[in-house]
């Protein structure tokens, strides 16, 4: 699979050492390229991380999370335009008991497909996604929480498909204050409402 991970950190370096001890290594035993780069925020960091990419498909990853052994090798197996890997929830210094799971939109009982992201998000920022269609739909936006789902919202506006990997797994550290943890749910609920507008669909 030809395909670059790109970490894009923003504002304070406690996000560069972030991705040093945490991000880059566990891409860097993948033996793909990296790309890296730091902005002012995370929309910018992302969007630059996509300009300096030249493969045909593009993994994001937090500074925070982890991809595991095996990610690559597993997401070239799909055949949709964007694939969604299984998170790993870590809760804690040394917690590796999680299970992978698929998530899913709040209140949905199946597993989500494409058909369902009009209604929220299931698919983590570590999607493997073509590069030229993050690129066609914009890129990232400048949101301060649920970034990804504008991003996925747009792709499957787009009449991008969709596809569930459930053996490549996206290991994500929950960190009580970190940037989405930290969130308040007013807050969570602008920006939800704000994706929605801007995209025409309606609020969930």
């Amino acid at each position: 699979m030809d395909v670059t991970v790109c970490v894009g950190t923003f504002g304070d370096l406690s996000w560069v050492r972030l991705a040093e001890g945490r991000a880059l290594p566990s891409a860097r035993a993948l033996g793909v390229p990296i790309v890296h780069v730091h902005a002012a925020t995370l929309h910018e960091a992302r969007n630059g991380a996509v300009a300096e990419t030249n493969t045909e498909w593009v993994v994001h990853l937090d500074a925070d999370d982890e991809l595991e052994a095996g990610y690559i090798t597993a997401m070239a197996t799909g055949t949709a335009d964007v694939r969604a890997p299984a998170v790993r929830y870590l809760r804690g210094y040394g917690d590796r008991s999680a299970q992978p799971r698929m998530p899913r939109v709040a209140g949905h009982e199946h597993d989500c497909t494409g058909d369902c992201l009009p209604y929220g998000n299931w698919l983590v920022v570590g999607a493997a996604v073509r590069t030229d269609l993050v690129r066609r739909v914009g890129g990232w936006r400048d949101f301060p929480w649920s970034e990804d789902w504008d991003l996925w919202l747009r792709c499957y506006l787009a009449g991008a498909t969709f596809e569930s990997m459930p053996t490549a797994r996206y290991r994500a550290h929950v960190r009580r204050g970190s940037r989405n943890r930290g969130q308040g749910q007013a807050a969570r609920l602008a920006a939800h409402r704000a994706i929605a507008a801007m995209n025409g669909v309606p609020m969930p």
